[in-house]
């Protein structure tokens, strides 16, 4: 039976991000199997060029959700009416068998949420991040800590009435029970096996313009944030003064990215420090990664969170150095499979010391390489993640309120 598949995703889609990376991966996959699959997704005065009606291969998406990017009680307020009330034209013109609102953004999630309930149109919350305590950590008002608290609870109550909701991680999963949440499931990321994996890495240097013997670094993703570059950027400074073929690939972008290129004018890296802007073929992202030494995750914004970035570097056969709590899910998977290196948040030193160990024991990144792709084959495989998220969306429609 074909199914008619429609997911919420608050962001002006396509965009170069683990949100969209998980959903169109999902989306694509059930299209090629002849599902009909949409992505409603929003615009802002910022990506205004966004906005309208597109078809990327088989997949409609819809950017005509206007979202205000503040965080602004009123704001997010304005938001959650804008996207109930979208929500509710598309889903009454659209008709879609299962609605899957995945969140972060969580504004516009709440507003679809709430107009899937009105319809009675069975819907799924793809819970990928802890977003309520984030936006209660960016701001330092007392009135907007409290309302973004109330909205925990109400956001608490909406998902616990929806059909289903599934979680990225062990740990968001115990969270979300915790809150009265009964009806979750683990359904985590993962990489595409059969894109990120390893390809020539020297034709792939050859390409880029780098050496063979270079020592690379890679950092792929959000450039701000909880994502501190800066600490890699000041130990590549110490670095180099030894070992001078080292290199620092970035790509991606963010709020930080300007910041962080003077940064390295300022410290004279410009010749170790090689921003390749932003890359959305999935396939030339596996392909730099690939071609490098060490995948490198600057920080983390929960202990729960497992960043995407990790299991491409993985897939792709290289270690991963993850500058994070040592009590964290990311670092004891880390440590229990042997596929990299923990360094405390903060701690150039021991970043210095890490970076230098990879780069002295050739042996160690091979065997961690190695270990790291059979890590990512056995339990993180996107193609058998995308084929049991299929099985608990035909259950979710099968059953009769």
């Amino acid at each position: 039976m074909s199914l008619k598949i429609l997911f919420v995703l608050g962001f002006p889609n396509p965009f170069p991000g683990a949100a969209w990376t998980r959903v169109s991966f999902f989306a694509d996959k059930w299209s090629k199997k002849g599902h009909i699959v949409e992505i409603l997704g929003t615009f802002s005065y910022k990506t205004f060029n966004k906005r309208g009606v597109k078809k990327l291969k088989n997949i409609n998406i819809f950017n005509i959700i206007f979202h205000i990017g503040s965080l602004h009680p009123l704001a997010c307020i304005l938001n959650i009416i804008t996207s109930f009330v979208v929500s509710i034209f598309v889903l009454f013109s659209r008709k879609p068998n299962v609605v899957i609102v995945s969140v972060p953004t969580g504004d516009i999630g709440l507003g679809a949420l709430i107009a899937c309930r009105l319809t009675k149109t069975k819907h799924i919350v793809d819970y990928r991040d802890e977003w309520e305590d984030y936006m209660i950590s960016l701001t330092n008002s007392s009135i907007n800590k409290l309302f973004y608290s109330i909205l925990k609870k109400i956001s608490a109550s909406i998902y616990a009435r929806s059909h289903l909701v599934i979680t990225v991680t062990p740990d968001f999963a115990y969270s979300l029970r915790e809150r009265g949440i009964a009806n979750v499931r683990l359904l985590p990321n993962g990489a595409d096996i059969t894109i990120f994996k390893r390809y020539n890495r020297n034709a792939v240097r050859r390409k880029l313009r780098l050496n063979d013997t270079d020592f690379i670094i890679v950092y792929n993703g959000l450039v701000g944030w909880y994502y501190k570059l800066d600490v890699i950027i000041r130990a590549l400074a110490k670095l180099s003064q030894k070992i001078k073929n080292i290199k620092l690939l970035i790509i991606g972008e963010g709020p930080d990215i300007l910041r962080i290129l003077a940064l390295s004018n300022d410290l004279n890296l410009c010749g170790n420090v090689l921003y390749l802007g932003v890359k959305n073929n999935r396939k030339e992202i596996a392909e730099i990664l690939s071609a490098c030494d060490v995948g490198i995750i600057p920080g983390l914004y929960s202990k729960g969170q497992l960043p995407v970035k990790f299991f491409e570097y993985s897939a792709c056969e290289i270690p991963t150095i993850a500058i994070i709590p040592p009590d964290s899910l990311l670092a004891k998977l880390i440590r229990r499979y042997g596929i990299g290196i923990i360094v405390p948040p903060a701690d150039e030193d021991k970043l210095i010391e890490a970076i230098h160990h990879i780069y002295e024991d050739e042996l160690f990144r091979i065997i961690a390489g190695r270990k790291a792709r059979l890590f990512i084959e056995e339990k993180f495989d996107r193609n058998k993640i995308a084929d049991e998220f299929f099985k608990l969306i035909e259950n979710c429609v099968s059953i009769n309120d």
